[in-house]
């Protein structure tokens, strides 16, 4: 990763804070080369794998050591990757997709108050990656990495 030179406050506060114009944000997924229907693609990929973890969740009284929300993960994981290669869409198993996915999930599927974290999860996956709606550079940058890395670990299969 580049090291960026730090910002001043107020810049802070715009990069987090400051929706940017819909021209600049055309802009910016042209500059990134960011494909409107991967992005699409990459949101059902996220949101299905968050929608088999709220169905299949026992919650904490069942699951509840490192070992058991690891292994829940796991199985929505590979889950999903069936579920997508039924599609002929298929994913990497296993990869820096699937680390930040985990590190993500673990934080705001696992570690918070269930009620919040999954009506916080919807509303953070459904703003960053519909374009249509007015972002913070600070999300454009997310959207850029997660789409990235899921990016490096789509299969594309040439001979169909």
């Amino acid at each position: 990763m580049e090291r960026r030179k730090p910002l001043s406050p107020s810049d802070f506060i715009k990069y987090v804070a400051k929706p940017i114009a819909q021209k600049e944000m055309d802009i910016w997924v042209k500059a990134n080369n960011i494909n409107v229907e991967k992005t699409k693609l990459f949101f059902d990929f996220i949101y299905s794998l968050s929608s088999i973890m709220q169905d299949t969740y026992l919650g904490k009284d069942s699951i509840v050591t490192e070992e058991d929300i690891l292994g829940h993960f796991n199985w929505c994981w590979n889950k999903n990757l069936e579920n997508f290669t039924k599609e002929n869409i298929i994913f990497n198993n296993e990869g820096e997709h699937k680390d930040y996915l985990w590190n993500f999930f673990e934080e705001a599927f696992y570690r918070d108050d269930m009620n919040k974290s999954v009506k916080k999860i919807e509303i953070h996956l459904s703003k960053l990656f519909k374009l249509y709606i007015e972002k913070t550079k600070s999300e454009l940058d997310m959207l850029r990495d997660i789409y990235l890395v899921l990016e490096k670990s789509l299969i594309i299969d040439n001979s169909k």
